[in-house]
């Protein structure tokens, strides 16, 4: 009887708690669902690593495949790090424009913090009071237009070697992939640090330049996997990959420490090298380090992580936009002729014997050309990733605080919705519409946009513009005998800037009306 009576008691018991834990579940599973539907598309992933399986050594490909399949913003779980990647002008302008306040801050990836000084350059600072000093800092001293057109006198100086050695060569097979490389390694290296990247001398002071500078865009440019595990301090160093970030960060403390002494004596010795006009961005910050009215003291680190940020930026981009430039032209040789003519034209109704800076305002075609490559090979194919300081809705869709945000320019650039055969390379597209570089069409992002774009803009373009115009006024190219214009190999290598992985050969020959003279 009393067996019976406790089966009585528990059994409405045991209803009761089954019918609660079961509204439980189901409100849990609603909230999960509509949180889901919030949420942009995303492929299936796996236990840990999330999505990282996805990716290939041309991440910019593969999302680009996952865009196609899913739309224009998919969200992926990298490792342990939400990740939002967009790949439509429509979505790049609402993060870059409508919510830029939202999306104007850096997640701290692991070279960044070694190498950039505790990420206190532009590039990698977060997103408060230093940045904001640090960037109008740059743009109004470093990077202004008068500041950039003082270093005219170092891009005459840099092309001309350029053109010597092409001279040197001509009617041979030459590689332009190191002189392109070389040619913006030295100006950046000039501009930056008042050395040039490389000397014939071959001192020992000026090698080890070389190898520390050549060690940290390597190291930027690699893939470090703690970056998608930040919570986990012991991938990275399982891997080396700490070992060579401090082993570096000590090299390049020496490197610019002496580079710094140099500087403050050649001032106490009043030195022409540092006089107005003619400053380095050494000069530049070691004077605006001692103004009293800066809102955030400047240390010698956040001094060496802007003269750094501007090198490491500027060097990849330049070369490898100069490469696919004079790949695309080669390919197209009616194209090349057009720029060839435009450019020879100004010469011809010029007073001087060469193209000089004064004469590219004048060049609507190659500027054309130049923006097209661009287009179809963007420097920055992924631009830096981006992180939300607070909740979001992205068109439609949540986006939580603390999620990093990839826009990729490669799928936007080819993107038949903005672009009329957007696999054709057709630099006449530019030429009836007046699209910026600098973000003003969100169709086109070479230097990124927003208040993150990259302030450096105008002095890449100065120095592509110029050596370009300078090449194809002054020799006529050709491809290697028995190779076509199919042959050319378009194949890409990802790092700081997606370079051709086959550097470029043509076959220079000195064009006797316009022979270089310098």
């Amino acid at each position: 009887m009393e067996s019976i009576t406790s089966q009585s008691f528990y059994l409405p018991v045991l209803v009761v708690a089954a019918t609660f834990f079961f509204i439980l579940r189901l409100q849990k599973w609603q909230s999960r669902s509509q949180s889901q539907s919030l949420r942009p598309p995303s492929p299936p992933g796996l236990p840990i690593i999330g999505h990282l399986h996805l990716l290939t050594d041309m991440p910019h490909h593969s999302l680009a495949q996952i865009a196609h399949k899913l739309g224009p913003i998919i969200h992926l779980r990298l490792g342990r790090v939400p990740t939002v990647v967009v790949s439509s002008a429509h979505l790049a302008k609402l993060v870059l424009k409508t919510h830029d306040h939202v999306f104007a801050s850096r997640p701290q990836l692991i070279s960044a913090q070694y190498l950039s000084f505790g990420c206190s350059d532009v590039t990698f600072s977060p997103y408060g009071p230093y940045w904001r000093q640090a960037r109008k800092i740059c743009v109004t001293e470093l990077l202004s237009s008068k500041r950039v057109s003082s270093f005219q006198l170092i891009r005459d100086e840099e092309v001309n070697r350029l053109l010597r050695s092409v001279s040197a060569q001509s009617g041979s097979e030459i590689n332009l992939g190191e002189l392109f490389f070389t040619l913006a390694n030295d100006i950046l290296c000039r501009v930056a640090f008042g050395k040039r990247f490389k000397e014939e001398s071959g001192e020992g002071q000026k090698r080890h330049l070389v190898g520390v500078l050549t060690e940290t865009q390597a190291l930027f440019a690699g893939f470090c996997l703690g970056d998608f595990f930040p919570d986990w301090k012991w991938v990275t160093s399982l891997s080396g990959y700490t070992t060579r970030l401090t082993r570096n960060l000590e090299d390049l403390r020496a490197v610019c420490d002496e580079i710094i002494r140099e500087h403050e004596e050649e001032k106490v010795k009043g030195s022409s090298s540092s006089t107005a006009g003619k400053e380095d961005f050494v000069d530049v910050l070691l004077r605006v380090q001692q103004r009293d009215d800066l809102e955030v003291p400047i240390t010698d680190d956040n001094l060496k992580a802007l003269v750094l940020d501007m090198f490491v930026a500027g060097t990849d981009t330049s070369s490898a936009t100069l490469e696919w430039t004079m790949t695309e032209l080669a390919r197209h040789p009616m194209v090349m002729k057009k720029a060839q003519e435009e450019v020879r034209n100004i010469v011809s109704s010029s007073t001087g014997s060469k193209f000089e800076e004064s004469h590219l305002p004048h060049l609507r075609y190659l500027k054309a050309v130049i923006k097209e490559t661009m287009r179809l090979h963007p420097p920055v194919p992924l631009l830096v990733p981006r992180e939300s300081m607070e909740k979001c809705n992205l068109d439609g869709y949540e986006i939580p605080a603390k999620t990093r945000i990839l826009i990729n320019t490669y799928a936007i650039g080819r993107d038949p919705k903005s672009w009329e055969n957007p696999l054709e390379y057709n630099p006449e597209r530019f030429m009836d519409v007046d699209i910026d570089a600098k973000d003003q069409d969100f169709r086109f992002l070479p230097f990124g946009g927003g208040r993150r774009g990259c302030p450096g803009y105008s002095l890449a373009l100065a120095t592509v513009e110029i050596a370009l115009a300078r090449l194809l006024c002054h020799y006529d190219w050709a491809l290697p005998q028995g190779v076509g214009a199919d042959d050319m190999d378009l194949s890409e290598i990802f790092g700081l800037a997606t370079r051709k992985k086959t550097a470029i050969v043509l076959v220079p020959t000195v064009n006797p009306q316009y022979e270089f003279k310098g």
